[in-house]
């Protein structure tokens, strides 16, 4: 308001509107500024006895009140195009999802009862002379001929695609801007930006609803694996939106469900600092088959919105092999026992080479004569087929450097796991900060020095925060996480390592017993050090370990103990299951549609485009139907959203593709199947708070403004200067300013008060 007092009109005008003069520059416009200078010296010589600089100050303040007097005279005006009365419409959007029926926060009423009053009150008003077109969305864009035929029932808000297609398919006169009236959901469609700035409509966005819920406790994200081995672990991410009360701390109960089996529970604590909380779940898999994993939140009795507390996801529990490569320098107990582990799970197929003399190697689990009879893969395609990678201790001169290459690579564009270990000849012992490796590692590797940084001693290993919410450290057992690790026995060695790196995460720490180097010299230590950190490189993910006796942790414990076995058959299954494989077949359900992607790669990995893709969808009733799949424009895949009107699990498998190079890949070379549950309830409960900041994203990719519901002040002048829409040119007289008659006066005031202050009245 200050500014349209201030300057006369509002700042869309300024906008877009242009400065100029409409004044006669005639023989009395030069008359009256030759008058007024001449004033301005003969009063300028009262300020003779000034020194230089506050003599120029004056004058400078004289010129410029002498400037504003001849702008006056000038008459100012501000040229501006303006819409044209009776020519033009404006669309009033109406959000008509289920979430518009809850509360606004505001006496008592709902969103649409808030919507319903704007319509028929400000919104009116704003128009001004343009007409008013009615349209109301929730998965569908429809014209509506009242206000009062609107309802809050619909499943789903596709909010972009509506606007889109107001825009571009109006055809009832000249589309001037569009308002639209929404909470901000937005639970379908997928369309991009580009194409909401593209109409070149401007959209203002009115926000309804409450930012934050009170009570509200919401499952806003699950994301959970497609695919498991038998009777493994899996971990899945959570992120919870709450609305805790600042007062204290709010205890949730969390549960993992499949059917009616409950396979993980715990507790979480909602902290009012923050209101979002990620964390991870740990469950096992079970037994092999199709199963609806099911998150669900036990929260507060007077949660406002219940439906939004769980979400489900479909897990196939089915036979995956990983191949792992491990290259051993010196043969030692480490060596052994990660064989036995990995010899305990059927998924799990190690291939080793091992340096035992340095004249003699020896190769276990190789599938022909050939494979490492160099000591390394022959080629990228040949290291490729490996899921992940584990380096003993080998110094960095035992491959040379078209190796080094393809294993940052191998981390970067396969997606494979690395793992470093520690050992004499590992890590800045062996060399190994040479690029590009040395990159891709999470921690800094140094130049070697003269004494060695693996040392023995007695070293404790425990999760740190980051790690006791990793599936890396479920080492299974009744007793919790942090007991579990406690009671393991000690490590006998430590490989010191370098700072790790922005992206890194320290899993578990090293920490307390005796340290020593050489015969002689014991050093006691206490502080944490880092045991194991990752981080992602690429696809891929990367990992030290700064121990080669975990070997321990067998040796020392009970025969019936399989913690130092889970330890490593979690690593090499998080690390192996990182690997990208060369087919993908992406299927998401999109309201009654699926969303269908399929991604094809050769051995060395690049991207198939010239292969005919079709796929088999099988509907829930067992009806089957062939689809064929164009390639999508500028995109290494071939994609087409189909129908889905029948709820249920739908079944799609890629076909038509044997005895094609990117087949031979995975447990069944011959199928690429994925599955999609249509037919989601409760949509609308989840994200239901006011998303402000997506309104105000479409308000400024469009050319438009937000506004609050109980505030929508400046709505009409930002009409009325609409960019779209029939225009009219217009001068705006300005010589009626306030703020020219306030800065005349402001210059004239500190003329006087300086001349006061200087004794020169």
């Amino acid at each position: 308001m200050w500014f349209e007092w201030l300057f006369k009109y509002p700042r869309e005008a300024y906008a877009q509107g242009e400065l100029g003069l409409a004044g006669d520059f005639g023989v009395l416009w030069w008359g009256a500024a030759a008058v007024l200078l001449t004033l301005g010296i003969v009063f300028g010589r009262r300020a003779a006895r000034f020194s230089m600089l506050r003599r120029a100050t004056v004058h400078l303040l004289q010129i410029a009140a002498i400037a504003v007097l001849l702008t006056l005279i000038a008459e100012p005006v501000l040229q501006v195009t303006r819409l044209a009365p009776g020519v033009n419409t404006i669309a009033v959007l109406v959000d008509s999802s289920a979430s518009m029926a809850l509360p606004a926060g505001v006496d008592g009423a709902s969103r649409m009862d808030v919507a319903k009053r704007l319509i028929g009150d400000e919104i009116a008003t704003a128009s001004g002379g343009s007409t008013v077109a009615l349209f109301q969305f929730d998965d569908n864009l429809r014209q509506t001929d009242a206000v009062r035929d609107v309802r809050a029932d619909g499943d789903r808000s596709r909010l972009l695609e509506s606007i889109a297609d107001l825009a571009t398919h109006f055809d009832q006169g000249a589309l001037a801007a569009v308002i639209v009236i929404t909470d901000g959901a937005h639970n379908g469609g997928s369309l991009g930006w580009e194409s909401l700035a593209d109409t070149g409509i401007p959209v203002h966005a009115v926000g309804v609803g409450q930012e934050n819920i009170p009570g509200d406790v919401e499952l806003a994200e699950l994301v959970l694996p497609s695919r498991a081995s038998p009777n493994t672990q899996i971990a899945a991410r959570l992120v919870i939106r709450h609305s805790a009360s600042r007062d204290s701390a709010q205890e949730i109960r969390l549960r993992v469900l499949d059917g009616e089996s409950v396979l993980a529970a715990e507790s979480i604590t909602l902290d009012a600092s923050a209101t979002t909380v990620s964390t991870d779940v740990v469950f096992p898999s079970g037994g092999p088959g199709l199963k609806e994993i099911t998150v669900a939140l036990a929260g507060p009795s007077e949660d406002p919105l219940p439906g939004n507390d769980r979400q489900s996801s479909l897990l196939e529990v089915d036979r995956y092999r990983y191949r792992v490569l491990y290259l051993e320098g010196e043969p030692r107990w480490e060596f052994k026992f990660i064989r036995r582990a990995a010899a305990e799970d059927d998924d799990i197929e190690l291939v080793s080479w091992l340096r035992t003399t340095p004249r003699k190697t020896y190769r276990q689990g190789t599938s022909d004569p050939d494979e490492l009879a160099d000591g390394f893969p022959s080629s990228l395609e040949a290291l490729y087929r490996y899921h992940m990678v584990i380096i003993g201790s080998l110094p960095a001169t035992s491959l040379d450097d078209e190796e080094h290459e393809w294993l940052a690579r191998f981390v970067a564009d396969r997606g494979g796991g690395l793992l470093a270990m520690a050992g004499r000849h590992a890590l800045d012992n062996g060399g190994w900060d040479v690029k590009p490796l040395a990159e891709a590692l999470p921690v800094t590797i140094a130049r070697p020095g003269t004494n060695s940084t693996y040392v023995r001693g007695n070293y404790a290993a425990h999760p740190t925060d980051a790690g006791t919410r990793s599936v890396l450290t479920d080492i299974g057992g009744s007793e919790s996480r942090e007991r579990s690790w406690a009671t393991l026995p000690m490590l006998a060695d430590y490989q010191t390592l370098g700072t790790p790196k922005a992206g890194a995460t320290v899993i578990l720490e090293a920490g307390g017993g005796v340290e020593r180097r050489g015969a002689d010299v014991v050093v006691r230590g206490s502080a944490a050090k880092p045991l194991l950190v990752t981080q992602p490189y690429g696809y891929g993910r990367t990992a030290v370990l700064a121990t080669a006796s975990t070997w321990r942790w067998r040796m020392r414990t009970p025969p019936d103990d399989t913690r130092h076995s889970l330890f490593w058959r979690h690593l090499i299954r998080h690390f192996a299951g990182a690997a990208q494989p060369r087919r993908r077949l992406s299927l998401v359900a999109d309201g009654d549609s699926l969303d269908v992607r399929v991604a094809l790669k050769n051995p060395r990995f690049e991207p198939l485009t010239d292969t005919a893709v079709s796929v088999q969808v099988t509907a829930p009733d067992g009806e089957s139907y062939d689809v064929a799949l164009p390639r999508i424009a500028g995109q290494n895949a071939y994609g087409e959203t189909i129908p889905a009107t029948t709820p249920g699990i739908y079944r799609v498998e890629v076909a038509g593709l044997a005895g094609h190079p990117a087949m031979s890949e995975g447990p069944r070379p011959d199928a690429l199947a994925a599955l999609a549950r249509v037919g989601e309830a409760n949509r609308e409960q989840f994200g239901a708070a006011l998303n402000e900041p997506l309104l105000r994203r479409i308000a400024q990719a469009t050319g438009g403004g937000y506004w609050r519901a109980d505030d929508l002040s400046g709505l009409v002048e930002a009409l009325a200067f609409s960019s779209a829409g029939i225009h009219e040119r217009q001068q705006l007289p300005l010589w009626n300013a306030p703020f020219l008659f306030l800065l005349l006066v402001l210059l004239k005031c500190t003329e006087w008060a300086l001349r006061r202050y200087w004794g020169g009245i």
